[in-house]
């Protein structure tokens, strides 16, 4: 096998019945000193002599696939917390990179991820604090760590958190920490939310997840000020909403329509249009799995052919092609993931 064939490799590495003596040779591959076939390492499944041929591989990136492959087990993957190179013990500690987010990650076992924590590379350590694989029992176990970026991720594991814990994170010595406490805990404090507003850096973010007082809300409607976060708000008034969903900021009526309470109805009397590349990034209740999957599956009106009645069996219209068509054929919920790659978790 050589290099020239890769094309033909990578259709060989995703057929789910190819036979094992076949497969331990396409992952014994060098290809160059690039490794085997993607496909062939993140195979679900992978028996034990599959995963040694792995583990032993001489090309780095054959490592990295594995590592962050969704169909290995957890445990096989561990085995990679070792390896000598940092690329893929970063690569491990991150995890899968995950493009669809109803797609979900079995999490490292928590003693594996205590090992990476300890890792002498600091781009390991900071790997596994951007992962949003973590398991909320080892996220929580980081409130007390003595690095500000270990306590930095805890705080995603706010709800499981002793009180006393929370407490000591939402006084901690570093800013960032602190902020960080806040936004959690603005979802269910106001006034804990009235100060984030105070700040310029937080204002944006308190206002799409804090519990708001209404004087707040009317003063940023009036001052038209961050309006979309605004409007993704749980708590936002409903007559403020409705005043929102006929905004003439098309961005502020699209958030309108994206909240969650919304019927179909309502959602069709909002005047919005999803664009090709548009991306809902606020339907943060269709990624965690809240939405009637049954409206997930539906799009949000019949597809509308051309007003000149061409003959059966016409190309449908795309909306922005004529005006017999008055509604997009995209679902709406597609603008939650569509087009793109999300970027890992920052830590501000």
């Amino acid at each position: 096998m050589v290099a020239f064939h890769s094309s033909a490799l990578d259709g060989v590495a995703g057929n789910p019945a190819l036979p094992t003596p076949l497969l331990l040779r396409l992952l014994a591959f060098d290809n160059g000193g690039h490794g085997p076939p993607r496909h062939a390492l993140q195979r679900a499944g992978l028996l034990e002599p599959a995963v040694a041929v792995i583990l032993a591989h001489p090309a780095p990136g054959a490592r990295i696939h594995f590592a962050t492959s969704t169909g290995a087990e957890p445990s096989q993957r561990a085995r990679l917390a070792d390896d000598p190179s940092p690329k893929v013990r970063a690569a491990l500690a991150y995890g899968p990179d995950v493009y669809d987010p109803r797609t979900k990650v079995a999490p490292l076992p928590d003693a594996v991820c205590a090992r990476l924590l300890d890792d002498p590379v600091p781009s390991v350590r900071a790997a596994l604090l951007d992962s949003p694989h973590l398991t909320p029992s080892f996220a929580a176990s980081l409130a007390t760590h003595h690095d500000p970026a270990a306590r930095l991720s805890a705080v995603r594991a706010w709800e499981v958190l002793p009180p006393g814990e929370q407490s000591a994170l939402f006084a901690d010595p570093d800013p960032e920490v602190r902020r960080a406490a806040a936004l959690w805990e603005c979802q269910r404090d106001a006034r804990v939310t009235a100060a984030l507003l105070r700040d310029p850096k937080s204002a944006t973010e308190a206002l799409r997840r804090g519990l708001l007082v209404r004087t707040d809300a009317e003063r940023f409607v009036a001052e038209r000020t961050h309006l979309a976060a605004l409007a993704e708000n749980r708590s936002l008034p409903a007559d403020l909403v409705e005043r929102l969903a006929v905004d003439p900021d098309e961005a502020i009526r699209l958030a309108v329509s994206l909240r969650p309470e919304m019927d179909e109805r309502r959602r069709r009397a909002i005047d919005f249009t999803i664009g090709d590349f548009d991306r809902g990034d606020g339907v943060r209740w269709v990624r965690d799995g809240l939405a009637d999957s049954e409206v997930l599956r539906r799009p949000r009106s019949p597809p509308t052919r051309c007003s000149s009645a061409p003959p059966p069996g016409a190309p449908i219209c795309r909306p922005t092609c004529c005006t017999g068509s008055p509604a997009p054929r995209t679902p709406w919920w597609m603008s939650s993931w569509a087009g793109g790659t999300p970027t890992p978790r920052g830590r501000s």
